[in-house]
């Protein structure tokens, strides 16, 4: 009996629709692999020039505040960013501590005048400030800071001093860094110094949180902090505080009487603010701050004995204070009592040697005073820190007589 043998033919068809198959497959591959090698790299210029249109938009919502006192000097610089297009701004409490006024200009060149503090929270080191403005720039949105991951690419906008609109890339390197009481995030983007206030952002361009000067935390926290570390408050804290309209520091202390002093500072009544910094001293009677804000109080009102001696006060409850100092030796000037003058500004300096302020009126005094040569002596130390004041007082002493 013979074997049955198979169909002509249906062994070869089948191989044949596996060839036919797998050259299909292999084209498909090749074809997609080709759409890969061609896509990705416009995927990635999409998405670059997505970020790239994104970071534009936040730069242009960061702002320089300029910090000034109830005599319109000024206190301080430091940066913070606009949340709405209505002008609300998210900064460091310290920053605009006892401000009389506030300025924030972006880099469009527009300026725009504190109009109130809508929250504050000291502790956390964050200020919300509404500006009179119809119209500003926005950042792109806020971030859940819960879900930073160590790691993930950061960076941050600020504006030290005279440069605007400054980038700086890094990672995170500790999503909740418990420092004292308070958790911060750690990360790598360099910071300038007196950059407080500036927006962290992530990679979707939505903030994540609020650059907190190491100092600053130094002081919060009493901890020792190793030099090169930047910390930032987690933006679900500013999230909170926006929730909550009223002021956040807690109630019935010196800081919150403190802040409520400064609203009316603000808004300019004296005497509402000098029974507010009292109510903070009754509870506080080394509070140095409300003494200081009581002397500019004084000075607005034309009490200049009582400014002399809140400002007296204040240096005895902070020693360390430079400012007290220095506003002490300025009402001291104010008065012709040059000597204590200069005493007050030279303790100023003792404390904070590039304290211009310090210098620039010491210069003036000793030249009131008639001794040229100590005013001369002082121009380098002021032109080290500001060669146009120190440009400007060479010029002054050379047309003095020795």
């Amino acid at each position: 009996m013979t074997a049955r043998s198979a169909r002509p033919g249906l062994l070869d068809g089948r191989f044949q629709r596996v060839k036919h198959y797998s050259k299909d497959v292999g084209v498909a591959l090749a074809l997609a692999l080709v759409a890969a090698i061609t896509i990705e790299p416009i995927w990635k210029q999409y998405r670059d020039r997505q970020r790239l249109a994104i970071l534009r938009e936040n730069l242009k919502a960061v702002a320089l505040l300029q910090v000034f006192d109830t005599r319109n000097k000024l206190l301080g610089e430091g940066s913070g960013f606009f949340i709405t297009r209505d002008g609300l701004l998210v900064t460091s409490y310290h920053l605009i501590k006892g401000a009389a006024n506030v300025v924030a200009r972006i880099p469009s060149g527009a300026y725009y005048s504190l109009k109130g503090i809508r929250n504050a929270d000291e502790e956390c080191d964050i200020a919300v400030l509404q500006f009179d403005a119809r119209e500003t720039p926005s950042v792109r949105g806020t971030g859940n800071s819960d879900l930073i991951q160590v790691g993930q690419e950061v960076y941050s906008i600020e504006t030290p001093g005279t440069f605007e609109s400054s980038y700086s890339p890094g990672t995170v390197s500790n999503p909740s860094r418990k420092l004292g009481k308070e958790s911060f995030i750690q990360f790598t983007a360099a910071i300038a110094p007196g950059s407080s206030g500036e927006g962290l952002f992530d990679q979707s361009g939505k903030v994540i949180g609020v650059t907190a000067s190491a100092q600053e935390i130094l002081r919060m926290v009493r901890l020792p902090i190793p030099q090169n570390l930047y910390f930032a408050v987690p933006i679900n804290e500013i999230n909170g505080i926006l929730r909550d309209q009223s002021l956040t520091i807690q109630r019935q202390t010196p800081a919150y009487y403190y802040s409520l002093a400064n609203l009316a500072d603000n808004r300019k009544q004296w005497d509402k603010a000098i029974g507010l910094y009292k109510q903070a001293l009754m509870l506080d009677p080394k509070y140095a701050d409300a003494y200081l804000g009581l002397g500019g109080d004084y000075y607005e009102k034309g009490q200049y004995g009582m400014e002399i001696l809140s400002y007296e006060k204040a240096t005895t409850c902070d020693p360390n204070n430079p400012k007290a100092f220095y506003d002490l030796g300025s009402a001291y000037e104010e008065a012709g009592d040059y000597a204590k003058s200069i005493n007050a500004y030279n303790t100023a300096l003792a404390l904070d040697p590039t304290y211009k302020d310090a210098m620039y009126d010491l210069v003036i005094v000793y030249l009131t005073m008639g001794d040229t040569r100590k005013a001369r002596d002082l121009l380098p130390r002021l032109a080290a820190v500001d060669k146009g004041w120190g440009s400007e007082l060479k010029i002054l002493t050379s047309r003095v007589s020795p």
